[in-house]
């Protein structure tokens, strides 16, 4: 996607917010610290305004998998949106990676700007439609490209993102051993 649109719809949105006297304010998670944790009732939607915070869920053998990271202006909404939309529990654990800030929007108080603000309801649309796109080109990237592949794409795509994590969270992002990863970044 292009980089100044992408600037320009967070930049959009966090204005947008502004116009509404939203319940809650910003509030700042310290690193390690939970939006969200496994099984627990999915009522609030965050907008990830400064910082980075990763979401992971549990295999079935109980292995932890990072699924997803959101930074701004990339990726700003924070939810597990499953348990969101659907008023189930979370499956996703959702943690601040490093320190980050940002602003709650309650389950009723979100559907409430939906009824009520067509551009609230449009950025929304928008913004579901990017996370789709950008959810297809992770699976077509499983689906077809190697372990090698999907590592050159990946820091391709998120230079800074990549220097700002771990390895062992990459390779789980990227469904692979934390020591192929090393082996390939070696290589390359």
């Amino acid at each position: 996607m292009d980089k100044n649109k992408i600037i320009s719809r967070f930049e959009h949105t966090i204005d947008l917010i502004d116009d509404f006297n939203l319940k809650n304010e910003p509030v700042v998670l310290s690193k390690g610290e939970l939006f969200i944790d496994y099984g627990e009732k999915n009522n609030k939607i965050g907008l990830l305004m400064d910082g980075l915070m990763y979401a992971s869920y549990l295999s079935d053998s109980g292995t932890e998998w990072v699924s997803r990271f959101f930074f701004p202006p990339n990726n700003f909404i924070v939810s597990n949106h499953r348990g969101f939309v659907l008023g189930k529990n979370s499956s996703e654990a959702i943690r601040a990676y490093e320190d980050s800030k940002l602003i709650y929007i309650e389950k009723d108080e979100f559907k409430t700007l939906l009824d009520t603000n067509h551009k609230f309801e449009r950025t929304v649309r928008i913004l579901a439609e990017e996370s789709y796109i950008q959810a297809m080109d992770r699976i077509h990237s499983f689906q077809s490209l190697n372990a090698e592949q999907r590592i050159r794409k990946f820091f391709e795509e998120y230079p800074d993102l990549a220097q700002k994590l771990q390895r062992q969270h990459i390779a789980s992002y990227l469904g692979i051993h934390r020591n192929i990863l090393t082996r390939i970044l070696y290589k390359l």
